[in-house]
């Protein structure tokens, strides 16, 4: 879980360590025949879900008890999603809550692997990105605000050589309505190299039980001239059983409007995407995929400034997205979003086109329950 990676023994300098990593539908899809998308079989083995290091066997139990019942291989890899962010920004998080003294390091196993795989990833075979690789990229940060979810203690990690002076730190709390039910800002000096802690405690989970049994933390880190330095959203369980996040699946629908500038210069095709929330909701995990749009085909490589993003209600969030002009053969730009709660009215913006990504909808395809094969195993 989350709140174990912040608990550091003897291992100080961490030289190996990975998890589990689920890719996105289109690259499971691209490395497994469809007789082997919803049932697991040796195939899925092969390519390194199964017993072993990576606990792989053990791990759809765990999705489907962290985050409900799966109901196919869309419902899989979408609420995987969720668990390459929570357990790859905890990994490094971990870590800097310690800053220096007493850990000093982390390598990750690994930043991509030698086959098409289930696991230890920050960006699939194929060299798309999954959920892991910006939950990494943003524990990384230079100067990064963060939730010690072992402690509930908010923290500011500076990897700076210089002190963090006159900025602001702010805490807000929704249910999973969007309703913000509790806030809290504090000043921020931050030492150079240090884990500082901000003399913050996230109220104790269980005791915000009126506000419904999952809540969404978000904190921002603000410099002295207002601008955003560091946010970070966490989703916490308010019940008893600290691992049960079962009812964000209840969350409301969130429909995103979106616009994009986009520019050809140099052999690279650049985006400028413009994403907004205008509803009172909050959209949980927000992707955007980049394909050619006469062909369908995705573009890879693709270089994401940010993705699966949560926005709050009435937030915009501005993403740039550079791939190689030649990798388009010729074809026009389409942006496929998907995310937890997440869908967009189709629509055009400078020759881009936006639409929902039907593949990776659970409702898309039948209910199967994703079970493992147990019967014909030769």
């Amino acid at each position: 879980t989350p709140r174990e990676f912040y608990i550091v023994k003897d291992d100080y300098f961490k030289t190996e360590t990975g998890s589990v990593s689920i890719p996105t539908i289109e690259s499971i899809h691209g490395m497994m025949p469809q007789k082997d998308w919803e049932t697991i079989t040796d195939d899925w083995a092969e390519h390194d879900l199964a017993r072993g290091a990576s606990g792989g066997d053990l791990y759809p139990g765990i999705v489907a008890s962290r985050y409900g019942k799966v109901s196919n291989l869309a419902d899989f890899v979408q609420k995987a999603q969720l668990m390459n962010y929570e357990a790859y920004r905890s990994m490094y998080e971990g870590r800097n809550a310690q800053l220096f003294h007493p850990t000093t390091g982390i390598l990750t196993w690994m930043s991509n692997p030698a086959q098409p795989s289930f696991v230890w990833q920050l960006y699939h075979y194929d060299l798309e990105p999954n959920a892991s690789l910006f939950a990494v990229m943003h524990a990384g940060e230079l100067v990064h605000i963060q939730l010690n979810e072992a402690t509930g203690e908010v923290q500011v990690v500076n990897n700076l050589p210089n002190n963090v002076r006159g900025a602001n730190a702010k805490i807000a709390i929704y249910n999973l309505n969007g309703t913000k039910i509790f806030s809290q800002s504090a000043a921020v000096e931050a030492t150079a190299d240090t884990a500082t802690s901000l003399g913050l405690l996230i109220p104790d989970a269980t005791s915000m039980t009126a506000a419904g049994p999952v809540i969404l933390v978000r904190l921002e880190l603000q410099d002295a001239q207002g601008k955003t330095l560091s946010s970070n959203t966490y989703w916490r369980s308010t019940t008893e059983n600290s691992d049960d996040l079962t009812a964000m699946a209840a969350m409301p629908k969130v429909t995103l409007q979106a616009t994009a500038v986009q520019t050809d210069a140099d052999g690279q095709r650049k985006l400028m995407v413009t994403l907004t929330n205008p509803t009172p909701h909050i959209a949980v995990m927000t992707h955007l995929q980049l394909h050619r749009r006469q062909s369908g085909e995705r573009v890879l490589p693709v270089f994401y400034s940010d993705n699966y993003i949560t926005l709050l209600p009435n937030e915009t969030r501005t993403i740039s997205i550079d791939a190689a002009l030649s990798d388009f053969h010729g074809e026009d730009t389409q942006l496929l979003l998907d995310g937890w709660n997440v869908t967009i009215v189709p629509g055009t913006s400078d020759s881009v086109e936006f639409a929902p990504n039907t593949d990776a909808q659970p409702e898309h395809w039948p209910v199967t329950g994703l079970p493992f094969q147990t019967v014909n195993l030769r």
